[in-house]
């Protein structure tokens, strides 16, 4: 008897195996499945961080109505809040604070897991050979790898972000302890997601230099420190500040949400003297007296700058989240050709 085949070749049929399929959908379906328990994980801190916010944003309206601060308290003027009611404000202040440095640590923590689990591990461990022999390019793998973090991180901190924001507005003015808007500008807006993106592509450039999974983690946190300290104190230069000239000294201590960033005299030829030291009790009248002055000058960012230089710098760290990532493809590139 002759043995019948259970299909012919070439069509499809109930005893027919059906190969997988290489490509981006096998490569994303593996990324995914490789990954799961840290998907998983990172879902459920941002389901818990995400309930946290919503929570805070109607515990801090209700709060600001029940003791009648909706048109806010300056603690710098003659209204102050009493001592009850700042003592009651504590819990929603360590809140906002705990979480918000939850926040700021995102763009490490994210940094670190792409460099290991994501990247190194897998070129420490040569299960990528895997994927390269199904008809699939060393870049194209990197591609998904990095196009699949990408897109997750986009999703996740951008959702985030707004949440914090959304819960940092309904704090009482005078009683914030999620920050003024330039003590926390790590945390709000924008800014945070491009940090986050630019910890990716440090994350996977690192992960293909050092290929081993403990030592790319500790790397990426160390070199996305090294890269956003130049680029934080950058941040006040990316839009003009305003200046303001008095005859009276300014405080350096801002007011209607001013963010100051210098003071000093200003002589009789228009030069400045930034921060005159003229002494333990001498008057300012004097210290103006002695460097031949003409007054004060003052130079701030306004609360109106917030927005513009907020996504100033986004612009900027996406702009070197693509330079980093085009260094990661080239290296890719060269090694595996």
């Amino acid at each position: 008897m002759t043995a019948v085949p259970l299909s012919a070749p070439g069509r499809g049929g109930a005893g027919t195996r059906q190969r997988p399929r290489p490509g981006l959908r096998g490569l994303l379906w593996l990324a995914l499945r490789q990954h799961r328990a840290m998907a998983w994980t990172a879902l459920g801190t941002l389901v818990a961080l995400g309930l946290a916010l919503v929570w805070l944003r109607f515990a801090l309206v209700s709060f600001t109505a029940g003791h009648h601060l909706q048109h806010g308290c300056d603690l710098l003027a003659e209204c102050h809040p009493g001592d009850e009611v700042v003592s009651a404000y504590q819990p929603y202040a360590d809140a906002m604070h705990y979480i918000g440095r939850c926040v700021a640590y995102l763009p490490l923590v994210v940094g670190a897991f792409v460099a290991g689990p994501v990247i190194a591990r897998e070129l420490e461990s040569g299960t990528y050979k895997l994927a390269w022999t199904q008809s699939v390019s060393p870049t194209r793998w990197f591609a998904v790898k990095l196009a699949t973090v990408t897109v997750a991180v986009l999703a996740g901190v951008s959702l985030l972000s707004a949440l914090y924001t959304w819960a940092w507005r309904a704090e009482p003015v005078g009683l914030e302890r999620g920050g003024a808007w330039f003590r926390a500008f790590d945390v709000i807006g924008p800014v945070p997601v491009g940090q986050a993106l630019l910890a990716v592509a440090v994350g996977a450039l690192t992960g293909l230099l050092v290929r081993r999974t403990v030592a790319a983690m500790g790397g990426a946190i160390a070199a996305h420190l090294l890269l956003t300290a130049p680029l934080q104190q950058l941040r006040e230069k990316l839009v003009d500040p305003v200046t303001e000239l008095s005859s009276r000294q300014p405080g350096l201590i801002g007011t209607d949400g001013r963010w100051i960033l210098g003071r000093g005299l200003v002589d009789q030829s228009g030069g400045r003297v930034p921060e005159p030291d003229c002494g333990i009790g001498v008057s300012p009248e004097d210290c103006v007296a002695r460097h031949g002055a003409t007054g004060w000058y003052v130079d701030y960012h306004p609360a109106s700058h917030l927005w513009p230089l907020q996504w100033a710098e986004a612009g900027v760290h996406l702009g070197a989240a693509a330079a980093v990532a085009a260094a990661a493809v080239w290296v890719v590139r060269r090694r595996h050709p």
